[in-house]
């Protein structure tokens, strides 16, 4: 280890005393990154929550357009193209997805549908049970996406 030490010496007089190791965690495709970042903030431009699974479909599609054939696009590839990007997996606090605008007259059918059904099948009304506590979802927004890091100043 000495030897290998000796060898990076300079490296080591200039690294950062809070990492633990010298890896350079360089890019293999600096391009292909490029553009999935560019991706990642137009989709939040927009609005939309990106997930890990949705950058993996994106860079295997790009890498695929640039010929890159050596390109896997692995979770862990993932996780260190977020970290050399500044990238983090943050909750949102709002929803990213607003609600359908037909939701009124979906929730009006699904009343006419119960009230048909209790009639049908000759149902009291006392053998419901009333479930508005629990929210009922066709389609769940995530609430967790990928944001770029805001570095605090002192």
């Amino acid at each position: 280890m000495i030897r290998e030490w000796r060898k990076q010496r300079k490296g080591l007089i200039k690294a950062d005393r809070s990492k633990k190791t010298l890896c350079s965690c360089a890019a293999k495709w600096p391009k292909l990154e490029e553009y999935v970042k560019n991706w990642i903030t137009d989709q939040r431009k927009s609005g939309i929550a990106v997930s890990t699974k949705m950058i993996l479909i994106e860079a295997r599609r790009l890498a695929i357009e640039m010929s890159i054939t050596d390109f896997a696009g692995t979770t862990l590839w993932c996780e260190r193209f977020m970290r050399r990007n500044g990238l983090c997996m943050r909750a949102e606090t709002t929803i990213v997805q607003k609600l359908p605008h037909e939701y009124k007259r979906k929730i009006i059918e699904f009343h006419k549908y119960v009230t048909n059904m209790r009639k049908k099948l000759c149902f009291e009304i006392g053998q419901l049970g009333n479930m508005d506590e629990v929210p009922l979802t066709f389609d769940v927004p995530s609430n967790k996406t990928w944001m770029l890091k805001v570095l605090r100043q002192s």
